[in-house]
């Protein structure tokens, strides 16, 4: 991508801002840039998995989720939901190998593609980029050992308050009456429950709950925390029995 292409100034923006690759001058993003192009996936649409053999992928809008498929009983999970600043596979870009996920768009995603093996460079070349690659796959790592942690330790309904406060975002002023809940506030019941190893019919009846005991706002898709205490002592309280 050339500094002439539309994108560019915005691409080079969040790359300045993403962890990953704040700490990146000039120069060295310039270099990433030039080596990438500006692909788009729509809305809902189902991205072969082969993808992420062959390039890696920085998230510049929108949301990608990164679920995996039983082939006997087609249950799905969904350990990961991509945001601006990721990068899609990770993994097979730290190791190479081949990794069966199946990604889809939650909205019309943009992103940078550059081929694998220009990535795996990157990390040799740009000594920050290598600096900031260990800690964020680190994140990643930490946040899949908590994903099967919960799956074995908790019940549903702790899963699920623990995922809506993962995401809530302090008030934005001290006149608000609840707190902004980030990435995950338009997803549909049956991605939740992806998120969380469960079921659509069992979210849907635990948002229910939250929302008669006015722990969560939840209406038209939009999701916030309206008692943060509540919220809390739900998952405080099933950790100390």
């Amino acid at each position: 991508m050339t500094k002439e292409n539309s994108h560019y100034n915005e691409a080079d923006a969040l790359l300045q801002n993403a962890p990953l690759f704040r700490g990146l001058d000039a120069q060295s993003r310039e270099d990433i840039l030039s080596r990438c192009r500006i692909i788009t996936w729509r809305r809902s649409e189902e991205i072969d998995h082969e993808e992420g053999m062959k390039y890696c992928h920085i998230i510049l809008k929108g949301r990608l989720k990164i679920t995996q498929i039983d082939p006997v009983t087609g249950r799905s999970i969904a350990p990961f939901l991509l945001a601006p600043g990721d990068i899609y596979d990770v993994f097979t870009l730290l190791d190479g190998k081949e990794h069966i996920v199946f990604p889809i768009a939650m909205d019309n995603v943009t992103a940078l593609r550059a081929p694998l093996e220009q990535a795996r460079e990157w990390i040799e070349t740009h000594p920050k980029f290598n600096e900031a690659f260990l800690p964020y796959l680190g994140n990643m790592m930490r946040h899949l050992e908590a994903f099967g942690e919960s799956m074995v330790f908790d019940d549903t309904a702790t899963r699920l308050a623990k995922l809506i406060l993962k995401h809530a975002l302090p008030k934005t002023d001290e006149s608000d009456t609840h707190y902004p809940v980030k990435l995950i506030n338009t997803l549909s019941h049956e991605s939740l429950a992806e998120m969380i190893g469960s079921v659509r019919s069992v979210v849907s009846t635990q948002i229910q709950k939250l929302k008669k005991e006015e722990v969560i706002l939840s209406t038209r898709g939009q999701l916030a925390v309206k008692n943060l205490e509540r919220l809390l002592h739900k998952i405080d309280r099933h950790q100390t029995i």
